[in-house]
């Protein structure tokens, strides 16, 4: 037998027969038993013989051996099984993806994200939902991490994207994380700190350091402690941060206008760092996002928020292919000083 399993096995693959001799054929195989397969199916044991006999007609060879018990599998009945299964799998699968689909006709997605990611993976994601689903209605709103949680908390929203450092203990969410993205010191074009070499955290207290979200204590505290350890009395005496802003038009504004720095992440200022009116001043290993993607653990997303949450990580695929070729365009000059 395994003989004619070699000699058949590549027409199994070709063979147009459908979908539910296929389910007919697993039947028989599962049962071993034609009465209790055409049971199982709910038809007529003859119709079942005649299904099975149409698709061994078709291939060109026995898939049962016919015994007083009922049918065996014969070797390539077994490669038949294996394969109708998998056939089987994937057509539930399409159908399940396409009546998905059918339900995103229309729907509503609220949903929400820190300012990091608004300026990233976020926008997006967004433009190819909505390329893809143009009928359902989106509500992407930005906050920082804590404001986002009481509204989805509040069923205000059903996902959001952000900082989860401090969320990470809260029993009622499902916190999906996603790839760190380093943070930079950016500057303006001809900053004093520009031309230095070797900067410490320290050196940047000498101006105004701006914010473009809450920071987490995980951020904050080292930069906190740089600034007690600043020669600098003027220093010792700024505000930290001294200029919070979630929108990151208006930071980058306030930074190529004046000497106040900034921490970023490289797709956020990538034209103007080609530009030349920013330069990267430098970084640290712990400063790195820590986002992810949180929904409440007990509530689960409608069909359209759902869809969206696959189109958020496609997206921060994408990002963090383009953030490769950024860091080793950048990063290297930022290091060096």
């Amino acid at each position: 037998m395994p003989r004619m399993a070699n000699r058949h096995s590549s027409a199994i693959d070709d063979m147009p027969t459908e979908l539910r001799q296929l389910r007919h054929v697993i039947a028989l195989a599962d049962h071993g038993n034609f009465a209790r397969a055409a049971e199982a199916l709910r038809m007529s044991q003859p119709a079942l013989s005649r299904s099975v006999q149409s698709v061994e007609r078709e291939l060109g060879a026995r898939l049962f051996q016919r015994t007083s018990s009922g049918a065996e599998p014969t070797d390539l009945g077994h490669l038949f099984v294996l394969r109708a299964r998998h056939i089987l799998q994937m057509s539930e699968d399409l159908g399940r993806e396409m009546a998905k689909d059918r339900s995103l006709q229309s729907g509503h997605v609220a949903a929400g994200g820190g300012p990091y990611p608004m300026q990233s993976m976020l926008p997006l994601a967004l433009t190819r939902f909505v390329a893809a689903y143009p009928d359902v209605s989106v509500r992407l709103i930005v906050r920082d991490w804590d404001e986002l949680l009481q509204r989805l908390r509040g069923r205000a929203i059903e996902l959001f994207v952000a900082e989860t450092s401090t969320l990470e203990n809260e029993s009622d969410l499902s916190i999906e994380a996603m790839t760190p993205h380093p943070l930079f010191m950016v500057a303006r074009a001809g900053h004093p700190l520009a031309g230095r070499s070797a900067l410490s955290l320290s050196d940047y207290f000498e101006y105004p350091l701006a914010a473009l979200t809450r920071l987490p204590p995980r951020i904050l505290e080292p930069f906190r402690a740089a600034q007690r350890q600043s020669a600098n009395p003027a220093a010792l005496l700024r505000n930290f941060p001294a200029i919070e802003c979630n929108a990151l038009p208006v930071v980058k504004e306030l930074v190529l206008g004046t000497d106040a720095i900034m921490a970023t992440t490289l797709p956020s200022v990538r034209n103007d760092l080609e530009s030349g009116q920013l330069t990267l001043l430098g970084s640290e290993p712990w400063m790195l996002t820590r986002y992810a993607i949180v929904t409440l653990r007990n509530q689960q997303l409608s069909a359209a928020s759902a869809r969206f949450r696959e189109f958020i990580l496609a997206a921060e695929t994408t990002m963090s292919t383009d953030e490769a070729r950024l860091l080793a365009r950048w990063a290297p000059a930022a290091s060096s000083r």
